[in-house]
């Protein structure tokens, strides 16, 4: 009965093996957890997002209350508010498990999820499940024709290691306003299974930015170094700018070598977005060189922030 239980409430995605005979461990491991996909769907709700249907009378009213709770925490940031962080890594530790016992959160916030759960069993989860599945499923490939060569050069790049131990991608229905967002140290990446975004070949470029949003990259160090060695001040997200640039066009290349067309995820707007007019330009000049390995991480961050001034 237990089993059944553990099957029916979380289904548990396998570990993603990249290809054996090109290296010994994966870089990623890859989860389907109903609790977290039902916190992150509640908080969805909380936050405009489509009203259920076909709920019966019991079941509409239990919802509602659920997303009403719910509210207190729809303003808050899944990345930056350390209280969600710890929610979230709270709620993979339920993973497999039927219930939240032991599951270190607000007592009323377990209440509220078990009281749930069950709907969401019932009308959402089978769906949100499949979609989580279907999106490992078609990265997985990606991953294993490309993801050693991407994970070199990305470290290359940033003249880095890749974590001792595979990074975890938790899959969500939804993961927030972006689509997906990484939490650490540890290393925690969450992505939407369902962006129109992320998917295809822009999954495999986006797991290699999410990634870099830690000790791969330490990049925002770096570049605030950078800038205070020149005097200068520079966009606050123009490291943002950087990693995008850095996943988006490693991918390209790579991609390119065994013949695939690829334009990377971020746009001329999304760079104007995060430093402005001719940013992006910038980043293409001072830190190309760096991806060519033709000038080291410090000197191309040195010119980089340095037209800034």
């Amino acid at each position: 009965m237990a089993r059944s239980l553990v099957l029916l409430f979380t289904s548990v995605v396998a570990i993603a093996e990249l290809n054996p005979a090109a290296q010994a461990k994966p870089l990623f491991t890859f989860h389907s957890n109903a609790w977290l996909n039902l916190h992150h769907f509640a908080r969805a709700s909380a936050r405009g997002g489509p009203a259920p249907t076909n709920l019966s009378d019991e079941e509409s009213r239990q919802w509602s209350e659920g997303v009403e709770f719910y509210k207190k925490y729809a303003g808050r940031d899944l990345l930056l508010d350390a209280g969600m962080v710890d929610i979230k890594s709270a709620l993979r530790g339920a993973e497999g498990k039927p219930s939240l016992d032991g599951i270190a959160i607000d007592p009323a916030l377990r209440a509220t999820l078990e009281r749930l759960m069950s709907i969401y069993q019932r009308r959402w989860w089978p769906e949100h499940d499949r979609a989580n599945r279907a999106w490992i499923a078609a990265v997985q490939p990606l991953l294993d024709r490309h993801g050693v060569a991407l994970g070199q050069a990305l470290t290359r790049t940033y003249d880095s290691t890749w974590p001792s131990d595979p990074i975890p991608v938790d899959l969500s229905v939804t993961a927030g306003p972006n689509g997906a967002y990484t939490t650490g140290p540890p290393t925690l990446v969450t992505m939407s299974s369902t962006e129109r975004g992320l998917q295809g070949l822009a999954s495999l470029e986006m797991l290699f930015h999410e990634s870099s949003h830690s000790a791969v990259s330490n990049l925002f160090p770096r570049v605030r170094q950078a800038a205070g060695e020149h005097n200068v001040s520079v966009p606050p997200q123009l490291w943002h700018a950087v990693l995008f640039y850095t996943a988006g066009e490693l991918t390209r290349r790579e991609l390119d070598t065994h013949g695939v067309a690829y334009s990377p995820y971020a746009g001329a707007d999304l760079y104007t977005n995060l430093c402005g007019a001719g940013c992006r330009e910038k980043v293409v000049e001072h830190w190309t060189p760096r991806l060519d390995g033709r000038r080291s991480v410090g000197d191309s961050l040195s010119a980089l922030v340095a037209s800034f001034k």
